[in-house]
């Protein structure tokens, strides 16, 4: 997949730097949103803008945002920017475009942004978006004005329905909902994936080592959301390869003082890797138990153990397959 990402230049065009003449010129389906999470739903509205460039021979794209739009800035993301790109990557779209949430863009007329954006920059010869599509400035335009938009350019549009899940329609919302209230495995089910953070492994105060359960601990990332405080089911990616791990998420109170930033901190099972300095992602399974605190460390100790027997049953017990292609 290729990424296009956005520069405006003096006189208000969006340039980027493709990898040859024939991507600069070639025609697109395009797939209009933020697609945040990269749930069921918008995976319906890709196949769609698939089936549709199979159709009319055009290029499949994709259009999201490379920073949060205000709305979702508050420490709530599903996906980040990158996670983002690999998990539409993995779906095999042929391209990205990514807008900046700047000021420029965030004042865009509907109209603009249809002109300058879709058809200049993505040389969109169809769009698709969900049923409830909104954009522009004040979030004004909407899928009437986009068809009215597309009839005089030439340019088909579609507005995809939603995708309904027992009965409930998914959407990002819900998935958030679900990642606060510990139910992974439910969201996992919405989005074909299991909700994941990438980061670097970071020396903590090596207390688990010292307890002989030692861990890899990642920061979860600024604007990400933080899932439910307690102990998971996990498994944890490196270099290519899914490790099983149990993975506590929290403040550690039982032996934390000072930090009070949330640490995702993974015990692999039986493994000894160094990690340190590495890039890993921690997928999160299944929600054990909340976070507290203990009387002691030895408290402690003693139902980290208790912790591992659950877990290590859960992995020897889990049938479904961990799709993590989107995390690589």
């Amino acid at each position: 997949m290729i990424v296009w990402n956005c520069l405006i230049n003096e006189q208000g065009k969006l340039v980027s730097t493709p990898s040859s003449a024939t991507e600069i010129t070639a025609s697109r389906a395009v797939a209009l949103g933020y697609f945040d999470g990269v749930h069921l739903g918008h995976q319906k509205i890709f196949r769609t803008m698939q089936d549709v460039a199979s159709e009319m021979n055009l290029r499949t794209a994709v259009q999201t945002f490379d920073n949060p739009p205000a709305s979702k800035s508050q420490n709530n993301l599903i996906t980040t920017y990158p996670e983002r790109c690999g998990i539409v990557a993995s779906l095999g779209v042929d391209d990205l475009f990514a807008l900046p949430f700047n000021e420029r863009v965030r004042s865009m007329s509907p109209m603009d942004f249809l002109e300058i954006c879709v058809k200049d920059w993505m040389k969109a010869k169809a769009v698709i978006v969900g049923r409830d599509y909104r954009f522009g400035k004040g979030r004004e335009g909407d899928v009437t004005m986009l068809r009215k938009w597309g009839d005089k350019n030439g340019i088909t549009v579609v507005a995809v329905e939603p995708e309904l899940f027992e009965g409930r329609r998914v959407s990002s919302t819900w998935v958030r909902e679900l990642i606060a209230s510990g139910d992974v495995e439910m969201a996992e089910t919405l989005l074909c994936h299991p909700v994941g953070c990438c980061g670097i492994v970071e020396k903590g105060q090596q207390l688990g080592r010292k307890l002989g359960f030692p861990t890899a601990n990642i920061r979860i990332p600024k604007q990400k959301m933080v899932p439910r405080f307690g102990v998971y089911a996990s498994a944890y990616l490196y270099d290519g390869k899914l490790y099983k791990g149990l993975t506590n998420i929290g403040m550690r109170p039982t032996v934390n003082k000072n930090d009070d930033v949330p640490l995702t901190e993974t015990m692999l099972f039986n493994e000894h890797i160094q990690l340190y300095g590495t890039k890993g992602t921690v997928l999160l399974l299944k929600f054990i138990r909340p976070e507290r605190q203990f009387g002691s460390v030895d408290e402690l100790k003693e139902q980290m153990q208790k912790d591992q027997d659950i877990v290590w049953r859960y992995h020897t017990e889990r049938q479904k397959p961990i799709r993590f292609e989107g995390y690589l």
